[in-house]
């Protein structure tokens, strides 16, 4: 009896959770890029390209503009907007939160609307950042991986990507975070991580899965060569 009791008490709690998470991942799982493609260049990014179906496959196969406004959609609107609203208007505690952050990158990474295929989900991660005012982190990443990095370093952003990636734990830590944004920073990169190691449905040839798995790791694709990986299949 206790036990249900107890259920009773805390149900308005549990039906926040459930109704968060569904509508996070529909909102999630809206294809930005492939509506994008589709109306204003006549393209399926799903035939092209890398053919991931996320904004920098769009920038790379369907022209700059294009690629920057749905790049822009996911991270602004669809990231930013939604957690922001979110946390200001809606969320009970933090882990509601979580919930809604968790549920919006599985809807964007595996959408219902594209058969549980989608995008790597980093403009949309980024954009959650954006919602959550890690200011601190976001400028810190952006200007020591995205531009220097980037532009000095290494000119590959999908290696820039794991290394942000996989600092962002330590730089919460860094700047004394609450504990669900310690949690959401480790969840985050578990999901992003395990999208670019499971998204590339060429097979994989026998006898080259360790550096298959490497290659996806470190470069998100299958072989080190951005432009070969970017132009198989068209010759």
């Amino acid at each position: 009896m206790n036990c249900i009791w107890l259920f009773l008490v805390h149900l308005d709690q549990y039906v926040t959770y459930v109704f968060v998470g569904f509508i996070c991942y529909l909102i999630g799982s809206i294809p930005t890029s492939f509506i994008a493609g589709k109306l204003f260049a006549n393209l399926d990014i799903r035939e092209i390209g890398s053919r991931n179906i996320g904004s920098s496959n769009l920038l790379i196969s369907g022209g700059k503009s294009i690629g920057i406004f749905a790049g822009g959609i996911d991270c602004f609107i669809k990231g930013a907007s939604t957690i922001f609203f979110l946390d200001t208007y809606i969320s009970i505690s933090p882990y509601v939160l979580l919930v809604g952050l968790i549920t919006l990158l599985l809807g964007h990474n595996w959408s219902i609307f594209m058969g549980l295929k989608g995008g790597r989900g980093i403009a949309t991660a980024y954009g959650t950042l954006i919602g959550l005012q890690m200011w601190e982190q976001l400028i810190f990443m952006t200007l020591l991986f995205g531009i220097i990095g980037r532009l000095y370093v290494y000119k590959d952003s999908a290696v820039w990507s794991l290394v942000a990636i996989t600092s962002l734990p330590l730089l919460c830590f860094a700047f004394g975070d609450e504990t669900h944004v310690m949690v959401y920073s480790l969840l985050l990169g578990c999901i992003l991580i395990s999208k670019r190691l499971t998204s590339n449905y060429d097979p994989i040839q026998k006898g080259a899965i360790k550096s298959t798995l490497l290659n996806r790791f470190i470069y998100d694709r299958d072989i080190s060569s951005k432009d070969s990986w970017i132009k198989r299949g068209t010759t």
